[in-house]
């Protein structure tokens, strides 16, 4: 009862600001306040579908440039909207629901998820910057809300292999644009300084349909390529699509210069043959791969080789020397703040300052640490740390345990997702993606996929079958 009443209150409040918002903007445009009517006819229809809303904002976590588009048409960005859209129908819904699921279903992975949240906000009253910790504790919190929603409504073996396919196919739009930009030597839709400004001996690097930077926009990219490939293996269904990606999410990833890209990608696809070595395709496989590289190889331009070739030529990229120096400043703002951290957001600052301004590479402008474990850290402190490990690793786990469990059409998803987040979070030693959509959607998935392996309720199949591993996510 408590529960309804709290959600037709939730209702009414909303529609009350929508229709201050319709009549506030008519007064001031009416072909605003007319535009404004589909888009909260869409919005109304998103609310009572929330699952589609959180389908969208899957889209647009990878393809936030093309969000850009449509937000300059809205009151609020897309990405708020939406997410507010999935929010209140999230809450509208639960009403119908058993207690214990309303909000999704109880995990291992979900307590911590809201125990880093509140060691968040501990850490942000201790930080000397609070312009710069709340602006980052408001933005982590709008990324770490998906994690939420997708648990919630990912709540069937078909809902959760549609949202991955959603990703795969980022993947594939993103990797399009990345090929466009890089022929027609022009932007199409990234707006953002940071997609917009990088470049390698005077060759504009591509972020594709994505706002963030060309390294980033790259891990997003190789994370879809990775859980493409995978499936392509593993799964006959739709394996054209899936190829697809792959080929040009391959071609994709090589002229977005990224190094860290290369580096997780290498490693990733030696771990998956490790383990597929028994198989007796192997050796086919192994020979078709070889093939591929040796048809490829002519067409790969040859500053994509001398950007790789910087990785092991010490001095000849200052980038790397400014990447050492971030490390290094990390290491001892966490040797000076063990506990909290100098607090969220407050690494620039602490980077940009006097006492660290000898370090090789340097420059004297506030700039995020290039390594999102030893950012977190450094910010938040080692219990900070623990707790954002606990949630990446625990949810790999329950990501590899239902790939164990197989489960018709609901396994092969798991550990497709698995190996696309392990290659992201390899990937992230090289960047500050803790904060990015991407790094709490794939493990939302992983979390999904064991709550559904486990019969849709973590709480009561962690204790009836326990012999299956129990919660384990």
């Amino acid at each position: 009862m408590i529960w309804r009443l709290t959600g037709y209150m939730l209702l009414a409040g909303g529609l009350g600001f929508l229709a201050l918002l319709l009549v506030s903007y008519s007064a001031l445009s009416p072909k605003a306040g007319l535009l404004l009517v589909p888009g909260l006819a869409a919005g109304g229809i998103l609310a009572l579908n929330p699952y589609a809303a959180a389908l969208l904002l899957v889209v647009f976590s990878h393809l936030d440039a093309l969000a850009g588009i449509f937000s300059k048409a809205l009151p609020l960005s897309a990405f708020k909207l939406l997410s507010a859209a999935a929010l209140g129908g999230l809450l509208l819904q639960s009403y119908s629901k058993p207690r214990h699921l309303r909000l999704g279903p109880a995990s291992r992975t979900k307590s911590l998820v809201i125990l880093f949240m509140i060691w968040l906000c501990i850490s942000y009253l201790t930080c000397e910057f609070r312009a710069a910790g709340k602006e980052h504790v408001i933005g982590f919190a709008s990324v770490i809300v998906l994690f939420f929603l997708i648990v919630a409504l990912a709540d069937t073996p078909g809902r959760l292999r549609a949202m991955v396919w959603v990703l795969v196919g980022t993947g594939l739009v993103s990797g399009l644009f990345v090929l466009a930009e890089t022929v027609l030597g022009v932007r199409l839709v990234a707006t953002e300084a940071a997609a917009t400004t990088a470049q390698f001996e005077g060759q504009a690097r591509s972020a594709g349909a994505s706002n963030y930077n060309p390294t980033t926009a790259a891990h997003m990219l190789l994370c879809t390529v990775v859980t493409a490939a995978v499936l392509f293996f593993e799964h006959k269904p739709l394996r054209w699509f899936s190829g697809a990606v792959v080929l040009v999410g391959m071609a994709a990833l090589v002229l977005t210069l990224a190094r860290s890209a290369a580096i997780a990608l290498v490693l990733i696809a030696l771990v998956y043959m490790w383990q597929k070595r028994s198989h007796r395709l192997f050796p086919l496989m192994l020979m078709c791969l070889a093939a591929a590289g040796a048809v490829s190889l002519p067409f790969v331009p040859d500053v994509y080789w001398d950007r790789m070739g910087t990785i092991f030529e010490q001095g000849s990229d200052r980038t790397l020397l400014r990447r050492f120096s971030y490390n290094l400043i990390g290491l001892q703002l966490l040797w000076e703040n063990p506990v909290f951290g100098v607090g969220p957001g407050n690494y620039p600052h602490f980077y940009a300052g006097e006492d660290f301004r000898w370090y090789p590479g340097r420059e004297p402008v506030p700039r995020q640490l290039h390594n999102s474990y030893l950012e977190v850290a450094a910010e938040l402190g080692l219990i900070g740390l623990a707790l954002f490990l606990g949630v990446m690793l625990t949810a790999l786990k329950a990501a590899a345990q239902t790939a164990r469990a197989g489960v018709p059409g609901l396994s092969v998803f798991a550990k497709a997702v698995a190996y696309g987040f392990a290659a992201f979070l390899i990937a992230s030693l090289f960047m500050p993606n803790e904060d990015t959509k991407f790094m709490w959607i794939l493990p939302a998935l992983c979390v999904a996929a064991r709550t559904l392996s486990l019969g849709g309720d973590a709480g009561e199949a962690g204790t009836g079958q326990a012999g299956s591993g129990g919660k384990g996510n």
